[in-house]
């Protein structure tokens, strides 16, 4: 996180900070540091307190993603109503937010590590029993999310493909992928969509479930953050992009995406030992997830800070998930 110093006093987002989030605090001091691009985080000088603030841009061009960002603030509040108001399982408190600045939401700040600190821990100073409690952990957070959310009908499959083909358009415009890779990535995801294995019934996901988005607060406490892309899918749409993740980070930290498997299926058999039948549910979950990791790969590979080649292993890794997964 960079340093920028101290919020001025004619900044309108000082005011907001001083009458809506600390007004029992005189003149109070606000220290900024930048954690995103639109993230920031303000820590007041005299309480020590730390709040979150998240902007968008007001002129962005892109009318979704604008929507996208404004609509977090409503999400926690959603998510929290379901009873993650309370530790162990937790979704950070929105504060304020003011649209007429382009601030989203102001939000608690979480302490605590990521789970991309417990992965590298893993991956460096052999720790990976605290890897998979953590992953324990997520599990049981991400179970109580879907089951209090589960809905009387079927995921929307529409709108799966639709954010799948988004994906494959971005990877071609950057020429990650060419017409004809691309074409063959179509042909496997009608595979999917017409087999009938992707026909489930819809939850509430997370939709952004990369390891920077869980904070781990204490022993088992988990809390979620970012919750922009929260959408109603499959549960597997949770569960296979923690599955991606997982492979990502070994694969690209240590070059064999073999040493993640472990820490995969420890966290699908924690899921599924949720169930009444854990057999059965990691059968059915596993039957779908690597539909979902596929996608979680190519996701990833359309970031231009990774290596090219590194990329473009990520887009192979992602088809060989897709052309094995359908023929089980």
């Amino acid at each position: 996180m960079a340093y920028l110093g101290i919020l001025e006093y004619y900044d309108p987002l000082y005011e907001i900070l001083n009458s809506q989030v600390f007004p029992h605090v005189h003149a109070p001091i606000f220290h900024v540091k930048r954690m995103s691009k639109r993230v920031y985080k303000y820590t007041e000088e005299k309480t020590r307190i730390a709040i979150i603030g998240k902007f968008f841009w007001l002129n962005d061009p892109i009318y979704e993603r604008i929507q996208r960002i404004k609509g977090e603030f409503d999400n926690l509040n959603k998510i929290r109503s379901y009873g993650f108001d309370t530790r162990p399982n937790y979704v950070a408190k929105p504060i304020t937010k003011e649209e007429r600045i382009g601030l989203a939401v102001v939000e608690e700040f979480i302490e605590g590590r990521d789970l991309d600190y417990y992965i590298k821990s893993a991956i460096h100073n052999g720790n990976s029993h605290c890897l998979q409690e953590k992953l324990s952990s997520l599990a049981n957070f991400l179970y109580t999310l879907h089951e209090r959310t589960k809905m009387p009908f079927n995921v929307n499959l529409d709108s799966v493909s639709s954010y799948f083909y988004r994906i494959l358009d971005k990877l071609q415009r950057q020429t990650l992928i060419s017409d004809s890779e691309k074409d063959a990535f179509v042909k496997q995801i009608s595979k999917w969509l017409n087999s009938g294995i992707l026909e489930v019934p819809c939850v509430i996901a997370h939709g952004d479930a990369t390891p920077t988005n869980f904070i781990f607060s204490g022993d088992s406490d988990v809390v979620a953050i970012d919750l922009e892309r929260l959408k109603n899918g499959d549960i597997a749409y949770d569960i296979g992009m923690i599955c991606g993740e997982l492979k990502h980070s070994f694969l690209w930290r240590t070059g064999d995406w073999q040493i993640s498997e472990k820490f995969i299926r420890h966290f699908l058999k924690s899921y599924a030992s949720h169930f009444p039948d854990p057999k059965g549910a990691f059968n059915d979950i596993t039957r779908r997830n690597p539909f979902y990791m596929g996608m979680t790969e190519l996701r990833i590979a359309r970031n231009e800070f990774l290596d090219w080649t590194y990329r473009k292993r990520l887009v192979y890794e992602a088809m060989q998930c897709l052309k094995w997964g359908v023929h089980l």
